[in-house]
């Protein structure tokens, strides 16, 4: 399916511009017709080269998604028909190609497609699980709500991310530029003092001829293992795509000490967030589990989710069937019983969701402000031992002299 943009006259003569979903141009001219639409001009959507050649959109910023998103639930809330507060919304994204996406489901709605299964015409844009609280918002009459809570959770994701990617750019930033000093020191320094020592007619301390030693293989292998690394690299991110290592790679990751906490925290509550839209939507548990499930990055902790669904299916609790797991917090498993014995599970996965959001907000924290003064001490003393390396044979030099 391609867009086509249009301007055409209705029965009355009136001119109407707007975008038609078709296979073909003709085939476009005939919706347009059926629709007692005359066609004077019909032209592949301006959008198209932001889009895939199946006709969805590709590039769509996360936090256009969001308002987006957010957009609808107000305008579909205020009781604005979807064709008409996805068209409003379009106008919005003038140069993202999140409007023609958001056309082109226009489209296929006025055409009589549902909103959900309009949106699953655009897996690049809107992810399966978009599309699932989408569905069960319209199945339970709670549309509004859902795109509203879908709004909040995209919103918490993305302040995650900024937090991230804020707190690890000074370290990031510092370590490059130190160990761009270090590499100048190794490289350009440390050889033409070598030359100075060389007149000195006397032996050099170890610590000095092991300095030279690692300056002389980084001046003849640095590139190379440079070059090694970057290969090393990107083969490891290749072979994690095989589901075994990564399976393996992703329980060992679980297992760190700080880390693995980390990683388990943010998958949880994650998955817990998720769990509370679609249970609160109106999703079946055993639909919602295997819904939510696609939110774990962690192959473990995802299958882990696939095997409690099967016992789910069998007739056991969820409660029961996450603690069999092991990898979920004790917290979450705890909360979700409380929730299944009070009928309000929906209000339990989101607050266990909050605390694990809370914990992970502060072990980041402690993780990174850790991190920071430990880089600064390490690259500090690999430049102190560079410096002391140069100075001893002066010193010594000096003392004999005297």
């Amino acid at each position: 399916m391609e867009a086509f943009d249009y301007a055409a006259l209705d029965a009355g003569g009136k001119r109407k511009k707007g975008t038609v979903m078709a296979s073909s141009a003709r085939d476009a001219r005939d919706i347009l017709r059926a629709r007692a639409l005359m066609p004077l001009d019909l032209a592949p959507s301006k959008s198209k080269k932001k889009e895939n050649l199946d006709g969805t959109a590709s590039g769509v910023k996360h936090k256009h998604l969001t308002q987006a998103t957010r957009q609808l639930a107000i305008l579909i809330d205020a009781a604005t028909p979807i064709e008409e507060a996805l068209k409003i919304t379009a106008l919005q994204f003038e140069r993202s190609p999140m409007k023609g996406a958001l056309l082109s489901i226009r489209a296929q709605v006025m055409e009589g497609l549902r909103f959900s299964d309009a949106l699953r015409g655009q897996p690049k844009v809107f992810p399966e699980l978009y599309t699932a609280m989408v569905a069960s918002g319209e199945t339970s009459g709670q549309l509004p709500a859902v795109l509203e809570r879908l709004a909040d959770d995209l919103e918490a994701a993305q302040k995650i991310r900024r937090k991230i990617m804020g707190a690890t750019a000074y370290p990031l930033v510092l370590s490059v530029v130190a160990l761009l000093v270090v590499t100048i020191l190794m490289v350009a320094v440390v050889p033409k003092v070598v030359d100075q020592f060389d007149s000195f007619g006397q032996d050099l301390p170890p610590l000095t001829k092991g300095v030279i030693a690692v300056s002389g293989w980084m001046q003849n292998w640095g590139l190379i293992a440079l070059i090694l690394i970057v290969i090393a690299i990107f083969a490891l991110r290749q072979a994690l795509k095989n589901k075994a290592l990564r399976y393996k790679w992703d329980g060992m990751m679980l297992r760190l000490p700080l880390i693995g906490k980390i990683i388990r925290n943010m998958n949880a509550a994650r998955f817990a967030r998720t769990m509370a839209g679609l249970v609160d939507s109106g999703t079946p548990a055993l639909t919602a589990l295997e819904t939510a499930r696609h939110t774990l990055q962690n192959a473990v902790m995802r299958d882990a989710v696939t095997d409690a669904s099967v016992k789910v299916r069998e007739g056991s609790a969820i409660s029961t069937a996450l603690r069999g797991t092991t990898v979920f917090p004790p917290l979450v498993v705890q909360m979700v019983a409380g929730g299944e014995a009070s009928g309000d599970m929906g209000k339990m996965f989101s607050k266990s969701a909050e605390y694990l959001e809370d914990e992970f907000d502060s072990s980041t924290t402690v993780f990174l402000t850790l991190l920071e003064p430990l880089i600064i001490i390490f690259l500090a003393g690999i430049v102190l031992l560079i410096i002391a390396a140069i100075f001893l044979p002066i010193l010594q030099l000096n003392t004999m002299a005297s």
